[in-house]
């Protein structure tokens, strides 16, 4: 009875653990996708310096958790990595970016009440600038 128990909890968890990663993929997919499309639209020779935001539409909770996302930039690749406060579970996912790209050091804590924006600056020098908001 007691192993039943034990292997009827361990299934639940694994269970779990695979859907909570199943839409964590999907989020990354689209923040990914949505910077890589903003950021190839603007760097456009043809764009005038201007300023876009993007409202993106990350869920709000993944499985319930609040998350945070974190962004990086090392040389033209930006990690994005999804954190859960109280959770050991974190994954990065990474955009591959043109040159003349820049990133404003920013964390988005993606909550009921807030949602995931990018902002992109374009400089007349046509550098861009991409971060949270």
């Amino acid at each position: 009875m007691m192993i039943f128990a034990l292997v009827g909890n361990a299934v639940a968890s694994n269970y779990m653990t695979q859907q909570r990663k199943i839409v964590l993929n999907g989020a990354e997919n689209q923040l990914a996708s949505t910077i890589s499309q903003l950021y190839y639209t603007v760097s456009q020779t043809d764009m005038l310096p201007c300023n876009v935001t993007k409202t993106n539409p990350l869920p709000e909770q993944i499985d319930g958790q609040d998350y945070s996302v974190n962004g990086t930039l090392n040389g033209n690749i930006l990690a994005l990595t999804f954190n859960f406060p109280g959770l050991p579970l974190s994954d990065t996912t990474h955009v591959s970016l043109g040159p003349g790209v820049h990133w404003d050091s920013s964390l988005i804590l993606v909550s009921t009440n807030r949602q995931a924006v990018i902002k992109i600056q374009k400089k007349a020098s046509g550098e861009l600038w991409i971060s949270f908001r």
